[in-house]
């Protein structure tokens, strides 16, 4: 039983590219807010203003705030700003 829990706590279960785990949101550059909004595009609406909601709060109230976290703050509210413009 121990081994199984063990297992299920510690197993990485996300999918690799090329000893890379896949993920699609980020918020540490403003290049990277771009593409994640990229990948955004061909998502539903309401999980596109999730997303970019989510990496912008990051950004916002991360620790140990960069420069770049700010810029790409800017990409994500205005991105979010067009959204909820066009309701």
């Amino acid at each position: 039983m121990y081994g199984l829990i063990k297992e299920m706590l510690f197993n990485d279960t996300r999918k690799k590219r090329k000893g890379k785990a896949i993920t699609h949101l980020h918020y540490g550059t403003a290049e990277k807010a771009k593409q994640t909004l990229r990948y955004l595009k061909g998502q539903p609406k309401g999980e596109q203003i999730r997303g970019a909601q989510t990496m912008y709060f990051r950004a916002k109230y991360h620790a140990r705030q960069t420069r770049s976290m700010r810029e790409a703050m800017k990409v994500y509210a205005a991105f979010l700003k067009k959204v909820k413009s066009t309701k």
